[in-house]
C-alpha cells in the first residue's frame, strides 16, 4: 500500500503512488497525475506484445543523449488485432514540474503499415495527427522527444470493439417447479443476452437460452431439483460482456 498512497505519517511527503495518501487534505485519496498515465498505459499496451520488426530510428539519437543525459528507448508492439503501435522516450532523470527541455527528432519507421499516424502522448492522453514526410509512409519530422512515453500509431488503431455492458440486477421466483427469471440490459448495442444455469455447486455452467439483446425475463421449466444457479452476459459482434450477479434458487422447494 505504500506504493499506491503515502503513510500517515508524512515520512514520504505525499510523493509516490497513484492516489494521494491521507494527509487531512482535501486530495486525500484522490488520483495523482500518473494514475491517469497507468490508464492511457492499459488502453493502448495490454493486449499487445513485442514486436522487433517494428523499428523506429533516428539519426539525432547521440545528440539527444548529449544533451538529455539520457538513452532514447524505442519499442515496437502489435496488438492482438495485427495494429502497431511504437513507444519512445528518453531514459532520462524527471525533472519536477514537468519542466524537461522541449527536444525534437526526425524518426524513421519501419515494418509497421501504418498508413495515418498519430501521435499519442501516454502521460497526458492528447493524441496528434502527423504527417509522412513527402507524404509517403517512413519518415517523420520533428517529433517531440520527452522523459516520458510517447507513441506512434495508425488512427484506426482506436476503432477498439465496444462489449455491451454487463446485465445487472438478476432475479428469481419460483413456482411449481418453474424459474422465472428477470434482469436489467444496459448500454452497448447488444444484439442477444445469453441465460447460464449451472445445478449444484460444483457443475460446469451450460447455455441454456440465447435472447433478443432487449430480453428482460426468461422462464426456465427444466431446471430440476436442488440448488439451481444463474448468470446472464450480453452479446454483441464484438464479443460478450461481463456476467451478471449470480442467482441461486431451488426450484423444487421455493428460494
Amino acid at each position: 500500500m505504500w506504493l499506491l498512497a503515502s503513510a500517515t505519517d508524512g515520512n514520504e511527503d505525499d510523493d509516490f503512488g497513484f492516489i494521494h495518501g491521507l494527509k487531512y487534505l482535501p486530495t486525500d485519496f484522490t488520483p495523482r497525475p500518473v494514475f491517469e498515465a497507468l490508464q492511457n498505459t492499459n488502453a493502448l499496451f495490454s493486449d499487445t506484445k513485442l514486436d522487433p520488426a517494428l523499428q523506429l530510428t533516428t539519426p539525432d539519437a547521440s545528440a539527444l543523449r548529449s544533451r538529455s543525459g539520457g538513452e532514447l528507448l524505442t519499442y515496437g508492439f502489435r496488438a492482438r488485432s495485427g495494429k502497431a503501435i511504437v513507444a519512445y522516450w528518453l531514459a532520462a532523470h524527471s525533472r519536477p514540474g514537468n519542466v524537461f527541455p522541449a527536444l525534437s527528432a526526425t524518426f524513421t519507421l519501419k515494418g509497421s503499415s501504418i498508413k495515418h499516424p498519430v501521435l499519442i502522448d501516454v502521460v497526458s492522453g492528447k493524441i496528434t495527427p502527423l504527417e509522412w514526410k513527402g507524404g509517403a509512409a517512413g519518415v517523420l519530422e520533428s517529433l517531440p522527444v520527452r522523459d516520458s512515453i510517447m507513441a506512434i500509431a495508425d488512427e484506426d488503431y482506436f476503432d477498439w470493439p465496444v462489449l455491451p455492458e454487463a446485465p445487472s440486477s438478476l432475479n428469481a421466483d419460483t413456482a411449481g417447479g418453474s424459474v422465472k427469471l428477470t434482469w436489467e440490459v444496459h448500454g452497448g448495442d447488444a444484439t442477444g443476452i445469453a441465460v447460464e444455469r449451472r445445478v449444484g455447486e460444483s457443475a460446469k455452467w451450460d447455455r441454456i437460452a440465447t435472447l433478443a439483446g432487449t430480453g428482460t425475463e426468461y422462464s426456465d421449466s427444466a431446471a430440476g431439483k436442488g440448488i439451481v444457479s444463474y448468470r446472464v452476459r450480453a452479446l454483441n459482434g464484438a464479443g460478450e460482456s461481463a456476467y451478471s450477479n449470480i442467482i441461486r434458487t431451488t426450484p423444487s422447494g421455493g428460494d
